[in-house]
């Protein structure tokens, strides 16, 4: 449930950020727009990395590949807004990301799991709110935006944390041993 919840994140954030990105991407200087890509780009592959690694146990060359072909396609759209050379940098640190992503996720014990992926999901969520925020701040800069609507920002990481705790409860809830041992509750102390 939590490995499911992380990967509709992933896809939402990336929709969410394309389109935020996408609508304000003539206001964001060069130099920002390969900040944001390699930023966005880092951050998702990780995410994309750590989930297929959880996914294949034990299986580290193949986890590693499909997360970079994965994250690619990912980061290639991120990059895209911002030319040749945000797909570069988006490309580049998904390469990175990915690999790095995979190893955690197969280094990881299985009785740490549901922490490493609520940790990356809240890493994750804040690099990419982060990173809408840079792209407003650009945007103000430019004159094109008297002011920024936080709200709806605000709205979706509340939302998304969540979602992560529910899934968490679940995914806890399902690990709890349903027939527990009855306990002695007859104390005997000698004085």
């Amino acid at each position: 449930m939590l490995v499911l919840s992380s990967s509709a994140m992933i896809v939402f954030y990336n929709i969410f950020f394309s389109i935020h990105v996408a609508s304000k991407k003539q206001c964001v200087s060069p130099a920002t727009g390969k900040c944001i890509s390699m930023g966005a780009g880092m951050v998702t592959s990780t995410m994309i990395g750590l989930i297929l690694a959880l996914l294949m146990p034990g299986e580290l060359a193949y986890s590693t590949v499909l997360s970079i072909i994965v994250s690619g396609v990912f980061t290639f759209i991120i990059g895209s807004f911002f030319g040749v050379s945000g797909i570069i940098e988006a490309l580049s640190a998904s390469f990175m990301g990915a690999m790095m992503g995979a190893m955690l996720g197969d280094m990881t014990p299985e009785n740490r799991q549901t922490f490493i992926i609520v940790a990356m999901d809240i890493f994750y969520l804040l690099s990419i709110i982060s990173l809408m925020f840079m792209v407003n701040k650009e945007v103000v800069k430019q004159n094109a935006m008297i002011k920024t609507k936080l709200t709806p920002l605000m709205l979706s990481l509340v939302l998304s944390i969540s979602v992560i705790g529910v899934a968490v409860t679940m995914e806890t809830r399902s690990h709890v041993p349903v027939d527990m041992p009855e306990m002695n509750m007859n104390h005997q102390h000698q004085h």
